[in-house]
């Protein structure tokens, strides 16, 4: 699979509940088996660290992907991140941990469209 890296911009729901996917994002996540409404995948952060996080699907006409509130708050609460910090979720591979995909938390620290990963 080509290089793919995806951004989105969170807002008060995706930091208070769960994070509603952007559709282009299953592109990189985990296939839903047949029948399945939810996935359960690995990442790394940009500093190394391991997640684990589920997506699900509705079950009937648009599915509108959500990540559960479960894993993807502890990964909000531990990055500190805030409505208008960016997640940027890609296809980089960390043989070491064995996961394809990578999520990076990003905050534009001084306020000038510099963003680094926290």
């Amino acid at each position: 699979m080509a290089h793919l890296e995806l951004e989105k911009y969170l807002t008060e729901t995706d930091i208070e509940g769960r994070l509603a996917v952007p559709s282009e994002w299953l592109k990189i996540l985990p296939p839903f088996e047949k029948g399945s409404f939810e996935v359960q995948f690995e990442v790394t952060d940009g500093v190394g660290f391991y997640w684990q996080f589920c997506c699900s699907i509705r079950k009937e006409r648009y599915p509108k992907p959500v990540l559960q509130s479960a894993g993807w708050l502890k990964f909000v609460n531990a990055k500190d991140l805030q409505a208008g910090d960016k997640v940027v979720l890609d296809t980089r591979a960390d043989d070491f941990r064995g996961t394809k995909i990578r999520i990076r938390a990003q905050k534009d620290l001084d306020r000038n469209g510099h963003w680094v990963d926290v």
